[in-house]
């Protein structure tokens, strides 16, 4: 049944998104995961929770604003890259980055991310 879940949740986050990346990293070194946009105004979002996505933060002129205090001290935002920062199994989960159009986030990338 777990697998049929996963299976779903791919297929859900997958239809979103124009590009699916799959990115390995090595547990406590630094990942970066870049976005396909090329915007000055990019938003980072992560999975949570199955089809829960919680902002990360975002691009605006070079200048990175995170939506939390905390999350700056995990993540780097700089243009199209995320830095993922001393990588942790907790950090294993699905990254986006989208761009907003008309006033709506318009997904460019699902990045799943593995230890």
């Amino acid at each position: 049944m777990d697998l049929l879940w996963t299976v779903l949740l791919m297929v859900l986050v997958c239809s979103e998104a124009r590009n699916m990346i799959n990115v390995t990293g090595e547990l406590g070194q630094d990942v970066n995961l870049t976005c396909s946009f090329s915007s000055p105004d990019i938003f980072w979002f992560m999975e949570v929770h199955s089809r829960i996505r919680a902002g990360i933060g975002r691009t605006y002129s070079s200048d990175p604003t995170y939506f939390s205090p905390e999350l700056e001290t995990k993540y780097s935002i700089s243009e199209n890259k995320l830095l993922v920062r001393n990588l942790s199994a907790e950090d294993s989960r699905f990254y986006f980055c989208g761009r907003k159009d008309d006033g709506r986030t318009v997904y460019g990338d699902t990045i799943r991310l593995t230890t």
